[in-house]
Order: structure tokens, then C-alpha cells, then sequence
């Protein structure tokens, strides 16, 4: 039900030195515990020092990238406690970005050509479809077989493009120039953000839109403000993503089919967005604190309830931390990030 255009910058995580996280939380301790209240636990790592889980479905599969020993970032499922490898098309690098209930995996990979492809892996093996691009410009996102693909023939915004894949049936979405298709529903919905344009030196203006599209038909979603792009669409056709407002601060936005709303915002934060809405109405994101330049994972129990930030381990020091998806169990993907004097580093974690 959720997934958006992720940049590369997950290969880009620093590396440093390696420290057990058994001491703080393993996956297989909360196991038999999913109805205390929430708490961190960690997923491991593919062999190398960091990891960011992206997306979860509702079995409490999850899938996201880490490196492997090498050092280069793969694609992995974690299940019943263990995180496996899905490779690559050939390329050295992939991430997954989302799962859906069948146990399809998507995200994307470098091909040996150095372009990039969106990509399906399913019952061992992982299919090109087809959508060669630039580098950095490659989303993917699927459920319960929809599959949406973003990518760029050619580098920059403006030279975005999205299809939607349903069985054999590929669609390109057509709306304006510069798009984005950022998640999909069980019924074929499609989110994203269109009208990408630039300035002279290719930086994205604010000129781009939340739309909504399905069977060849779409409509904005509208603005706070300024620009907008969502990032989820639960099954009730329900939506949230971020907007700049007016006086130009970031927000979350809920969308309830009709009109878009501001998410409340914590009393200390500057500024908070929204990444993933299930099918209970909750959504999770980040907030980021009045003076601070890192955020915090955030969980709204609903669109207009008072937000609350995700716990972290109190023994150990944290920089920042992030909620990308929530299945309807409300259990949560994302990842923390530790302080570079732990050894820690970015470790995957569900908060269940």
C-alpha cells in the first residue's frame, strides 16, 4: 500500500565499526509480546554495519537494504526472524522498498550497464521490468499485485516517468511531464506527484502536485500551501504524504477523498511528515524538534489525534530515528540511527 521514490542516499550511509545489538534488542526476545506497548526491535544486517528496513506487510515480513560483507548495499527480506540476500539484476547494489501479503518484493537494482531498473523478486527470483534509468531516480511499490514502477530515461526530475503493472497489463500513467508514482492500493489506486520542473542548475521547484490516479483517470489531491507530494493510500482510498505551507514549513497532510488537512504537530516540533497510513487510520513519519536538524519517528494513532514520538533504547545514545511503513497490526518499520561513538551506526527495526 505504500511506497515512494527512494534516492540512493541509503548506499551512502557512513560505515564504521560494528557492536552487537543482541544487549539491547533481538528480534527472536519480542517475538511472543506483540500486544505490550511499543518497543524497538532490531533486524540485523546482511554481513556489514548498517541496514534501513523500508516497507512491512502484514504477516511481519519486511524488506529494505544493507551491505553485505563486500561492503555494497543489497536488497533483503527479513521473515521469521531471519534476513535473507535478494541479490541484484546484475548490478553490485538493489534495495527493496515494499512487500505485500502474496510475499512480492519490490524496489530496485543496478544493472551491469550502471543503469538502474525497477524490479519484482518473488519465490527466489527477482524479474527486470523492463523501466531502465539514471542512477537515483528509481521508486517501486506493490500490493496485492499492482505493481508501480518510477524511473528517468535520461537524469533529472523533469525526466521522471511511472507506469502501473496489474497481471500482464502495463499502463503508462499519463499526466503532466516530470511524475512520480509514489504508492499503490489493492484496488489499482495510484498516488504520486506530477509537474516536476527545475531551475537552471536541474533543482526541482516547487511546482509539483499530489495526484490521484486510477483507470486511466486522475485529479489533484491539492496543497497546504505549496508543494505536495503523498506517499501512501491505505484502502479506504484514504491518503497522506507532505506539503510546504504558505509561510513555507513542511507538513504531513492527511487526504480524506475530498480535501487535504494539516497533521497535528508535536508542541515541540518545528516541522513533521507523514510516510505511511494503514488501513486503521494510523499513520507514521517523522517530527523534527524546534532547533534540531535531525528528526524523530512519530506514530499519529489517527489524522487528527495528538502525534507521540516511536521509544528508543534509553542506554545508549541516538541521534535520529525514522518510521517508514506501518502494517494493520500497527507494527512499524523504519530505522534508528545511532551516535557514530556507540559503533552502532543505521540499524533496521520494526517497533511492534
Amino acid at each position: 500500500m505504500r511506497r515512494y521514490l527512494r534516492r540512493l542516499t541509503a548506499t551512502a550511509v557512513a560505515l564504521a565499526a560494528t557492536t552487537s545489538l543482541a544487549s539491547i534488542t533481538s528480534p527472536h526476545a519480542a517475538a511472543a509480546d506483540t500486544a505490550a506497548p511499543l518497543r524497538a526491535v532490531h533486524l540485523g544486517t546482511l554481513g556489514g554495519t548498517w541496514s534501513i528496513a523500508r516497507g512491512i506487510n502484514n504477516h511481519g515480513h519486511v524488506v529494505g537494504d544493507s551491505p553485505v560483507e563486500s561492503g555494497l548495499s543489497h536488497a533483503f527480506l527479513w521473515k521469521n526472524g531471519k534476513m535473507t540476500d535478494l541479490g541484484t539484476l546484475g548490478g553490485e547494489t538493489s534495495f527493496a522498498s515494499d512487500v505485500d501479503d502474496d510475499g512480492r518484493v519490490v524496489g530496485c537494482s543496478e544493472l551491469p550497464s550502471g543503469e538502474w531498473s525497477p524490479f519484482l523478486w518473488q519465490n527466489g527470483t527477482m524479474t527486470d521490468l523492463g523501466a531502465h534509468g539514471a542512477p537515483g531516480f528509481c521508486g517501486a511499490d506493490v500490493a496485492r499485485g499492482h505493481i508501480i514502477g518510477t524511473f528517468a530515461p535520461t537524469p533529472g526530475f523533469a525526466e521522471q516517468r511511472a507506469f502501473l503493472l496489474s497481471g500482464d497489463i502495463k499502463t503508462v500513467i499519463d499526466r503532466r511531464p516530470g511524475l512520480t508514482a509514489n504508492a499503490v492500493n489493492d484496488s489499482g489506486q495510484v498516488v504520486g506527484a506530477d509537474n516536476y520542473t527545475v531551475d537552471e542548475s536541474g533543482f526541482p521547484l516547487s511546482t509539483y502536485r499530489a495526484y490521484l490516479w486510477h483507470d486511466g483517470t486522475g485529479r489533484e489531491l491539492g496543497t497546504l500551501g505549496g508543494m505536495s507530494s503523498p506517499s501512501s493510500i491505505n484502502n479506504l482510498g484514504q491518503v497522506v504524504g507532505n506539503s510546504d505551507t504558505a509561510d513555507g514549513r513542511r507538513r504531513g497532510f492527511f487526504w480524506d477523498g475530498s480535501s487535504m488537512t494539516p497533521l497535528p504537530l508535536p508542541a515541540d516540533a518545528s516541522g513533521a511528515g507523514a510516510e505511511a497510513i494503514n488501513d486503521r487510520g494510523q499513520i507514521v513519519g517523522s517530527s523534527i524538534k524546534v532547533g534540531e536538524v535531525y528528526g524523530f519517528a512519530t506514530l499519529w494513532a489517527g489524522p487528527t489525534a495528538p502525534p507521540r514520538t516511536l521509544p528508543l533504547p534509553a542506554d545508549v545514545r541516538v541521534d535520529s530515528s525514522q518510521a517508514f511503513d506501518i502494517n494493520n497490526q500497527g507494527w512499524i518499520a523504519g530505522f534508528i540511527d545511532y551516535h557514530w561513538n556507540t559503533g552502532l551506526n543505521t540499524q533496521a527495526v520494526i517497533w511492534r
